[in-house]
């Protein structure tokens, strides 16, 4: 599904594989503003105080200098218009200075009354134009954050195809983080490739292993079968009865064959899931039910928690059928009841446990040692039993592993989420 991508072209938009990676980008989980609110609040305060200073100093500056006032030049107005008087000379240019002089004052007098309006209009204004564009700038330095945010969800789905827009050479240091996510993804990419290279190689050795194995026993049969039907002569009389046995166990070990290669077919031709919700207590019961009626052994379903999953219903029936298939047959000599317990440990995930009586195993099996041995003992028996359920609990997301029960027996646990991760 991933397909390599070079990330010397982070100028380019941001291509299909992208667009698919970043479809669920509305689902994620936002980053906590904090951040951005602690940036917002410093360049505020970093641009509303000296503003506001600057406002009041020049508010006072205003007030002072038009404070100065005319009543000086009243004073020697009147004094030169005694003078003109006393002299019989005409007083027209005194007159309008007079008149200049009152313009003056009643102009003085409205703007000390507006000083105050007018430098509160100007703070505000200039306040607005910080704040959009302190917003402005907190959004431009928070949005590779969400970018980011936006890729890393993509990778936790598997996804390492996203690569993030970003220019080349980047401008600015968040920008060059994002550079760096791109070149962490192209190198996770290559290293997962490496990886399910060693994974199929090392799963080929296990087949191969596996069966060396199991066939050496059934052909080793075979052979020594043939060599007792060729060990007659013209001298020998007719065996009948070596004869009959020879072909017997030639026909007893092509059986064997014949299951181990049907095992090898069931394996591979399981179904791809079909996730729907599901009641997960109703389908225990119905599972508890059926066995506990074909088998000896009783099978109890215990009280406990309800559940509600996104899950393949006939694949979990297929899962728990064989966990408590195999319970029943361990617990069949001691006679001791199966329990099957249903719980939920914490939010969003849910325990399904399956008790027997048996001998119990001698350590934890999980992971890989689960899918160890395809091949049963038991007559018509296919061995598929435990890879089976650990290929449909991988498919739902979960985990599974036996363990030693306290008191003597098996515990085979099963967790699965409540939504199952997308398939890769």
């Amino acid at each position: 599904m991933n397909r390599p991508m070079h990330a010397a072209a982070p100028t380019e938009a941001p291509t299909h594989g992208d667009r698919v990676g970043l479809e669920h980008a509305a689902d994620l989980p936002l980053p906590p503003p904090r951040f951005r609110r602690r940036l917002l609040a410093v360049m505020l305060l970093a641009g509303w105080v000296p503003l506001v200073l600057l406002g009041v100093l020049a508010q006072a500056a205003l007030e002072r200098v038009l404070s100065v006032s005319i009543a000086p030049v009243e004073g020697v107005l009147e004094e030169v218009a005694s003078e003109l008087a006393r002299r019989e000379l005409p007083q027209d240019s005194l007159n309008e200075a007079r008149l200049n002089l009152a313009q003056a004052e009643l102009a003085r007098r409205a703007l000390v009354r507006r000083v105050p309006a007018f430098i509160t209009a100007l703070i505000l204004i200039s306040g607005a134009a910080l704040t959009v564009a302190a917003v402005l700038l907190g959004r431009a330095l928070t949005r590779p954050v969400r970018t980011l945010t936006e890729g890393m969800w993509a990778y936790a789905r598997g996804d390492l195809s996203v690569r993030l827009a970003t220019p080349e050479p980047p401008r600015d240091e968040l920008q060059f983080l994002l550079g760096q996510f791109n070149r962490m993804g192209q190198e996770l990419l290559s290293q997962r490739e490496r990886l399910k290279s060693a994974e199929q190689i090392a799963a080929w050795q296990d087949v191969a292993r596996a069966l060396a194995h199991e066939l050496k026993n059934p052909l080793t049969a075979m052979k020594l079968s043939l060599a007792r039907l060729n060990r007659t002569d013209a001298s020998t009389p007719h065996d009948t009865t070596r004869i009959t046995e020879a072909v017997a166990l030639l026909q007893e070990e092509v059986d064997l064959l014949m299951r181990m290669t049907q095992s090898f077919s069931t394996f591979a031709r399981l179904p791809a899931p079909r996730f729907q919700d599901v009641p997960l207590r109703p389908l225990l019961a119905e599972v508890c039910t059926l066995y506990a009626g074909t088998s000896p052994v009783p099978v109890e379903l215990r009280p406990g928690a309800e559940a509600t999953l996104r899950a393949d219903p006939d694949g979990l029936r297929r899962l728990f059928g064989n966990l408590v298939k195999n319970a029943t047959e361990a617990s069949s000599a001691s006679a001791a009841p199966v329990h099957v317990t249903l719980e939920s440990p914490q939010p969003g995930t849910v325990c399904v446990t399956v008790a027997d009586g048996g001998s119990g195993v001698p350590t934890v099996l999980e992971g890989p040692a689960l899918t160890r041995g395809l091949f049963s003992t038991k007559p018509g028996g296919s061995g598929l039993g435990l890879p089976i359920s650990q290929k449909i609990v991988h498919e739902h997301g979960g985990s599974l592993r036996l363990e030693p029960a306290p008191g003597g027996g098996t515990l085979a646990r099963v967790e699965l989420p409540l939504t199952p991760p997308p398939s890769p």
